[in-house]
């Protein structure tokens, strides 16, 4: 797995006048386009440039954002964390030589960078030890996800101090019940057997918790520990004994601090570019963990995500509504008012958000729910012009929207 970067061309074009000014907390209502009210039974959007606004409709009133909030978490990421900001992960060895791994919420501890890890240990001449101690209370949850089902789908998986492949688990199922990993830098591990048996025949990538547990360690920290356990063999390491959840020990020695080589920049635009919402939720829990300390918590990112909203952006609860970083909760509320001045504020980090019909864009996506939105930038010459289309409608009208918008 990499960080992607992904751009295709252009088969629209655009000429706006803006007439209308924008402020941080007002928007002056402007004239609508009587070719896109017909695409609209329940939402608003709206078209601004350079503080101007020309064309919108339902300004003021809040709708269901879906993965577009994304760019709200990822702004607010970028002010609090900071651009540089990386994530770590320490590594200790007790007495008992059992290796303890003490997570704080990465969120691209991926297989290639398990890898990386086993052989630093290896460097260090460490040839066996006995268990693998995990250590995931940098964060203390006490809900999944809100809009999460828990269904297997990745997009549902659940948040973690430490977790491993945003807590998919990739395998191939064959028949005659056999299953193997598919993916030459994730070795097979016991839990896709388990996985497996509750498959059809095929490849999958799952929400590694969607399924049952088999003792008192979840199923996340277990493909981790298994993982782990799986690529330290292959380091000639051996692990006498079994994998199981705890603290770090008061005496145990340090024997890595992990720096992630991914900034929060980099993982951010690896986030909207794969609507993530594992990633998002992790910068997103990362926020109360930097303003109030560990554990992170919902409640403490959702006060300071309050307090960005209100000091840095001035916008009201009213506009801005967030009781999760990724937009899967039917709960988030956002204005086309709002979005447009986010996206304002996000106009030096632009090239973070990942380009869809020649247009820099975030879409949000809530087939069940009825939820179809974009906000980003159209091109016009060297200038760009930010546009929010916001749907909470059955019907999928957000690109001949954007059509329009563009053929004006």
């Amino acid at each position: 797995m990499k960080l992607l970067r992904k751009s295709t061309t252009s088969f629209f074009g655009a000429v706006f006048l803006f007439v209308f000014f924008l402020s941080p907390s007002h928007l002056v209502v402007a004239s609508e386009i009587p070719a896109i009210q017909k695409h609209i039974q329940n939402g608003g959007y709206a078209l601004a440039q350079d503080g101007k606004i020309l064309h919108a409709s339902k300004l003021k009133i809040p709708f269901i954002p879906a993965s577009t909030i994304k760019l709200v978490t990822s702004l607010a990421a970028l002010k609090i964390l900071g651009p540089d900001f990386r994530f770590h992960t320490k590594f200790f060895i007790d007495k008992e030589q059992n290796l303890i791994i003490q997570g704080f919420g990465d969120p691209f501890l991926i297989s290639e960078k398990v890898t990386r890890i086993t052989q630093r240990i290896a460097d260090l001449g460490i040839s066996e030890i006995n268990n693998i101690i995990l250590d995931d209370y940098a964060f203390a949850l006490d809900s999944v996800t809100d809009g999460s089902t828990g269904s297997k789908n990745p997009y549902d998986v659940n948040n973690s101090a430490l977790a491993v492949n945003f807590n998919t688990l990739p395998l191939n199922v064959y028949r005659r019940a056999k299953i193997l990993s598919p993916e030459a830098q994730t070795p097979y591990i016991s839990l896709m057997g388990q996985v497996g048996a509750n498959l059809s025949t095929g490849y999958h990538r799952v929400n590694v918790d969607a399924f049952p547990r088999q003792n008192k360690l979840s199923n996340s920290l277990r493909y981790c520990g298994e993982l782990f356990q799986a690529l330290l063999k292959k380091q000639r390491i051996n692990v006498k004994g079994t994998i199981t959840h705890g603290k770090r020990t008061e005496g145990s020695l340090l024997l890595l601090d992990v720096t992630a080589s991914e900034t929060v920049e980099e993982l951010i635009e690896s986030c909207l570019l794969s609507s993530n919402n594992f990633m998002a939720n992790q910068l997103y829990l990362a926020l109360g963990a930097k303003r109030f300390g560990f554990p992170a918590t919902w409640q403490k990112s959702r006060l300071v995500m309050a307090e960005f909203i209100a000091d840095d952006l001035k916008l009201s609860p009213n506009q801005i509504t967030m009781v999760e970083g990724s937009g899967l909760s039917n709960k988030n509320r956002i204005t086309a008012e709002a979005l447009i001045l986010v996206l304002e504020h996000f106009r030096t980090h632009a090239s973070l958000i990942p380009i869809k019909y020649g247009t820099r864009m975030k879409s949000g996506t809530l087939n069940k729910s009825g939820v179809f939105c974009y906000a980003g930038y159209i091109p016009n010459g060297k200038s760009s012009r930010a546009f929010v289309i916001l749907l909470n409608q059955k019907h999928n009208r957000r690109d001949q929207i954007l059509k329009i918008l563009y053929q004006q």
